[in-house]
């Protein structure tokens, strides 16, 4: 399950890289309908969400921006910039293992069908 969830984690980095936040339900419905079978695959690709983003958010802080961005949009919404970074990676979880948890629907009335 690790080995999992490292690669849906770098499909999670590569896919938000290029096509922004759109492609963490994308990577995530996919992987839902790959991996129907694995109990409790639409947890282990919001975990992997988080691990994506917390990697992006570093390499973004690493150049300095995130702190000046962070400032901006917590004074634009009156949060601290912890509450900021938490509810960030609250969305990659969750619309993560919202689109994994459709895929996985999907892949069983797939594999139902097939029958």
């Amino acid at each position: 399950m690790i080995l999992v969830l490292m690669i849906v984690a770098a499909l999670l980095v590569a896919a938000t890289w290029i096509a922004g936040w759109w492609g963490v339900p994308l990577v995530a419905a996919v992987v839902g309908v790959l991996l129907c079978t694995r109990r409790g695959i639409a947890g282990v690709v919001a975990l992997a969400a988080v691990i994506a983003w917390s990697l992006l958010i570093l390499v973004d802080a690493s150049n300095g921006r995130f702190g000046a961005l962070a400032r901006v949009v917590g004074g634009t919404l009156r949060l601290p910039a912890g509450a900021l970074l938490a509810v960030t990676l609250l969305f990659a979880a969750l619309l993560a293992w919202s689109a994994a948890a459709i895929g996985v629907e999907i892949g069983r009335v797939g594999r139902r069908r097939a029958e």
